[in-house]
């Protein structure tokens, strides 16, 4: 994920399904009614989905936009991008951080994350990290990743060979963790109750994206893949060339079976949350009232 300046021009499918379901939801958050939102979104990458999609759409007089990411080179590429663009900041932010800093904590009216979270195994420690990040006051959260893809299958089948295991031991690290769930609605439902988000929507999207060509899968794949870099550039190809060919055995490809160059059809299921966080102010005083009552019967 550190290829910055490849991942800014390879990441269609991420910029389509992100300003899409953006621009749905935008009628559905709870913007201020003095216009002064804050906003940080999670996993920004090169800033390019966040600022030409996102930012445009906001109420003119929001205060802040702050873009993150666990990558100090994706911070640095979409600050040098973005850097100019008035009253945004760029940070970097690991969401399964065990602290978060406390400059970040009850600090914002929005949280947004874009093709983010199946990056994280442990997405009970990012939902609670989030809820920190809005307001004791209550703000909301719209959450945007993959519940699975043919992707994850293709490292799957790599990762069983001789050829490449060794590159890939880890490979379950770099796996959504809904990627095998019968029902990724119901487990992710779960963990938003457990953390505390309230008037929460889950809904899972079956989606196609089809690829033209298979330079376009490579350049895709070299944008994102966590391998390549433990390997020698001869190795890259090499290994490029066999997710090419384990694609075609999945038959996930549009074309004759004897062209080389094929279209990579693409079926995956894509997670959208939308939450939010409780005054924290009037539920205590709820509890209270209510404790309060039940002392009295």
């Amino acid at each position: 994920m550190n290829l910055a300046s490849l991942y800014h021009r390879a990441s269609a499918v991420q910029r389509r399904d992100s300003k899409q379901i953006f621009q749905e939801y935008i009628k559905v958050m709870k913007w201020r009614s003095d216009g002064h939102d804050t906003l940080i979104d999670i996993g920004s990458g090169s800033g390019n989905v966040l600022m030409e999609y996102i930012y445009p759409l906001l109420p003119p007089t929001f205060n802040t936009v702050l873009s993150t990411d666990i990558s100090a080179r994706m911070v640095e590429f979409a600050r040098h991008n973005y850097g100019a663009i008035r009253r945004v900041q760029f940070e970097v932010l690991d969401i399964a951080c065990a602290e978060l800093p406390q400059q970040f904590c009850n600090r914002f009216d929005h949280v947004t994350s874009f093709y983010c979270l199946h990056w994280v195994q442990n997405q009970k420690r990012a939902l609670q990290n989030i809820h920190q990040l809005l307001r004791v006051s209550g703000g909301d959260c719209l959450l945007v990743f993959l519940a699975n893809n043919p992707i994850y299958d293709v490292y799957l089948e790599l990762a069983k060979s001789q050829k490449w295991r060794d590159y890939m031991q880890d490979v379950q690290e770099f796996i959504s963790p809904l990627h095998h769930s019968s029902d990724p609605g119901a487990e992710f439902s779960k963990l938003l109750e457990e953390t505390g988000f309230v008037d929460f929507t889950v809904e899972i999207r079956n989606e196609i994206y089809v690829y033209d060509g298979t330079q376009n899968v490579k350049d895709n794949v070299k944008a994102i893949c966590p391998f390549l870099e433990r390997m020698s550039a001869a190795l890259q190809e090499d290994f490029l060339d066999d997710i090419i060919q384990c694609v075609a055995n999945m038959n996930l490809r549009e074309a004759d079976i004897n062209t080389k160059d094929f279209k990579f059809i693409a079926p995956y299921k894509l997670v959208v949350v939308y939450a939010r966080k409780p005054n924290e102010f009037l539920s205590s005083m709820f509890e209270e009232t209510e404790r309060a009552a039940k002392r009295l019967i």
